[in-house]
């Protein structure tokens, strides 16, 4: 049988593996003409066979760091289920979490492939042309289905935060440090809040590592070699 508490607190880590790479592999598919710059600025960039193998390895990057956070929601869920496991609260928040990290991620991933796709596609395209005006729109779209998609990030906050407040399963800092993350994440159309939830998803992630150390029982081993 599995060792859920130990699956639990590995998974944990998935939160910390998310950002890492969420933020490496974006940086290497948005660095190049996104916005007003001149069409060769696009035509020079996105032509050189070069930037667009980078900007395949920053979609694999992100995509895996997604995969990772999969993990992270279904160690939160875990953890509020056991910290409300006697309340009628469970349902409710323990939903709120999975379906707000699901939507979260799906939203992400689709973003992801379509700006990976958009600004590679020159790979196939005739004569390998580019087209400037597709790439600057196809970085708006993203981005603010992006921001769009931090509304059900913002809801999986909440409701761990809230049993988090409620039960001390963890420090309440944590707890408040989430209400701040949540708006932070309603109000992801300013790029710079983008770091304030991604900073709460890393050291929650940490936390919630540590506090299933020092649960009773628990081992460093892999939670899959106990499985008969």
């Amino acid at each position: 049988m599995t060792n859920s508490r130990a699956l639990r607190a590995w998974g944990s880590l998935g939160g910390l593996a998310f950002v890492v790479l969420f933020v490496i592999g974006s940086a290497l598919i948005f660095d190049g003409p996104n916005g007003d710059e001149s069409p060769a600025k696009y035509v020079a960039f996105y032509g050189d066979a070069g930037h667009r193998n980078k900007i395949n390895i920053g979609w694999l990057l992100a995509g895996l760091g997604v995969f990772f956070f999969l993990w992270f929601v279904a160690s939160l869920r875990e953890t509020v289920r056991k910290a409300t496991v006697n309340s009628a609260d469970d349902g409710m928040l323990g939903f709120m979490v999975t379906i707000g990290g699901t939507a979260y991620a799906a939203v992400t991933m689709t973003a992801l492939g379509e700006a990976a796709g958009v600004r590679t596609m020159s790979d196939d395209t005739f004569l390998h042309q580019v087209f400037p005006g597709v790439i600057h729109a196809n970085n708006d779209g993203t981005y603010i289905a992006h921001a769009t998609g931090t509304a059900a990030l913002a809801a999986m906050i909440v409701a761990f935060s809230a049993t988090v407040l409620a039960t001390r399963l963890l420090p309440r800092w944590i707890g408040w440090f989430g209400v701040v993350a949540a708006v932070a994440a309603l109000a992801s159309l300013v790029f710079v809040t983008m770091f304030v939830w991604l900073l709460w998803i890393a050291v929650t992630s940490i936390v919630l590592f540590l506090a299933s150390r020092k649960d009773s029982g628990f081992t460093t081993e892999s939670p899959l070699a106990s499985a008969s």
